[in-house]
């Protein structure tokens, strides 16, 4: 009998919650979800606090949740709580008043570990083979990179670059982004992921398999400009084109908030974040000399469903 677990991501964008049974061979079966765009980071992401708007939607979409774990007769979820929270120097406070209000126990993991869980969900939805892989997760706080295999994990680690935490930097108006502060934000990947550049020429990985929604959004506007389907609660995967997901990237990032907000196939929650996305992408690849692209669309909450089944 396959077992039911329930587990929730507590993300600096987005909650979500997974409702899902798993067999012996790790499938998943789908059977409740809910994602909420609760943007905790909003107004505090980097001044290392979680503001209280931002907080009092991050109890409520808890308690909420709580109710929807009630319906469908599950007491136990394994929650967890990445960037936003691990960062805050209300974050304790924030997991202290969940579990008073919801119920909701959360565990506050580090970056490396979630760079494992988001491992277990790339290589649960079989996107993995003997090829060497580089897997790239961009969050609103933070970015995973795990370079690996079906096999095994070859170098992962976590860096403060995600989307919501460089726009509040980088991006202050609706404008297009200026060239030089493209070369800034390259600047500041140089230093900081200088480490992942290294593994990168050690281990030569080809293929970049692109994780949570900002690989979603690339491969929901590009399907829609196909007139293909993608639909991330149904498919695995999504194969690009090299030459189109290169032009989108360069499309993203010579437009303005409106042409983003025009972009067929990209959700409002999006419209500046994939901005940054498309930047760091685009850099990644040029280091890496990525020949193939394939969005996943299991990430940490699948690796978390299927780690909880070990």
């Amino acid at each position: 009998m396959p077992s039911k677990k329930a587990v929730i991501d507590i993300g600096t964008n987005t909650f979500h919650l997974l409702i899902a049974e798993v067999d012996k061979a790790s499938n998943i079966k789908v059977i409740h979800k809910n994602t909420i765009a609760v943007k905790l980071g909003e107004g505090g992401v980097n001044k290392g606090y979680i503001a209280e708007t931002a907080y009092k939607r991050g109890i409520d979409a808890l308690i909420l949740y709580r109710e929807e774990l009630k319906e469908f007769g599950l007491g136990y979820v394994f929650a967890t709580a990445t960037a936003a929270v691990r960062d805050a120097a209300n974050g304790q406070q924030f997991i202290d008043e969940a579990f008073l209000k919801s119920g909701i126990k959360i565990n506050l993991i580090d970056g490396l570990k979630e760079a494992e869980y988001i491992y277990n969900g790339a290589k649960g939805a079989g996107v993995l083979s003997q090829e060497t892989s580089l897997i790239m997760d961009i969050g609103g706080g933070s970015v995973e990179f795990i370079i690996c295999n079906q096999n095994e994990i070859f170098f992962k680690n976590s860096y403060q670059l995600g989307a919501a935490r460089l726009l509040a930097d980088f991006y202050h108006n609706d404008a297009a982004i200026s060239d030089e502060t493209v070369i800034e934000l390259h600047r500041l990947f140089e230093k900081k992921i200088y480490d992942l550049k290294k593994a990168i020429e050690k281990h030569h990985p080809r293929e970049l398999i692109g994780t949570a929604g900002s690989f979603d959004s690339f491969a929901n506007i590009i399907a829609t400009r196909k007139n293909e389907l993608f639909d991330a609660a149904l498919q695995r995967d999504y194969q690009f084109q090299i030459d189109q997901f290169n032009e989108l990237l360069n499309e993203i990032i010579r437009s303005n908030h409106q042409q983003r907000e025009n972009l067929e196939g990209l959700i409002p929650l999006r419209t500046d974040m994939v901005l940054m996305a498309a930047i760091l992408t685009q850099y990644t690849m040029g280091i890496g000399n990525i020949e193939k692209v394939t969005t996943c669309t299991y990430s940490l909450k699948e690796g978390l469903i299927l780690a909880e089944t070990l």
